[in-house]
């Protein structure tokens, strides 16, 4: 244990993302950046915008346009503040896979292109695969899948062809007894996903209530992969 970095440590392990940063007040910024000159009202405001109003991601970023005592040559364009909004939402979710575990050690431009070329990867790699989004709600992970809310359900579309998006199907297919949400194979999934789209439909006030329907081979399911019409179990004609 002699060697055990414990600063180190608590850098990579803290559950906050910006405990480490040295923060003042929003108003406290303005006062020294916006009333001085030293920044623009309206670049002031796209930086509050980006952060959320969070003061400590305020203070990086305005320390990174216009510079600091300790950045003393601004490495961040004021053209590109919009662009840290989504930065700062991937690191939020991922920051374990940053080389820079502590936002406030990003202080020259070969840190920031780092930084920057991470959070691009890991965004695009949550594109292709929604449930790689850590930390944020069912409804915002699978926002790009959501085709429409009716009648208090949430609607869910995973196009055709997407095999890519068997894991979305488990996810939002959990607790239920579909073959294309097992979490075993995606060969049904692949299957079905081959004849057409599959929607997945959610109520809001009762998520364990779920139907999945695959217009092209006539299925609407329950959660119990019990048909509600159509397919093998409701035409009457086989019975009358």
């Amino acid at each position: 244990m002699d060697n055990f970095d414990l600063r180190k440590y608590l850098i990579e392990n803290k559950l906050t993302y910006n405990s480490n940063l040295s923060e003042v007040s929003i108003s406290q910024l303005k006062s020294d950046f916006v009333d001085t000159g030293r920044i623009k009202d309206k670049d002031f405001n796209e930086i509050l915008k980006a952060t959320g109003d969070d003061s400590a991601l305020s203070t990086w970023l305005v320390a990174r346009v216009v510079g600091s005592k300790k950045i003393k040559t601004p490495i961040i364009k004021a053209e590109d503040i919009y662009k840290y909004k989504e930065y700062f939402n991937v690191f939020r979710r991922h920051k374990n896979k940053y080389t820079l575990k502590d936002i406030n050690q990003i202080k020259n431009q070969v840190q920031l292109q780092d930084f920057i070329s991470k959070s691009i990867e890991l965004k695009n790699a949550e594109e292709e695969d929604p449930t790689k989004k850590k930390g944020v709600s069912k409804n915002e992970k699978f926002s790009d899948l959501k085709l429409m809310e009716m009648d208090g359900f949430d609607v869910y579309k995973i196009p055709k062809g997407r095999k890519d998006l068997y894991n979305a199907s488990c996810e939002l297919g959990s607790g239920t007894e579909w073959c294309t949400a097992t979490g075993n194979t995606d060969d049904y999934f692949k299957s079905y996903n081959e004849s057409g789209a599959l929607y997945i439909i959610i109520n809001k006030s009762n998520p364990k209530e779920k139907y999945q329907a695959l217009f092209e081979e006539e299925q609407f399911m329950d959660a119990a992969d019990s048909p509600i019409y159509g397919g093998d179990g409701y035409d009457y004609d086989d019975y009358y």
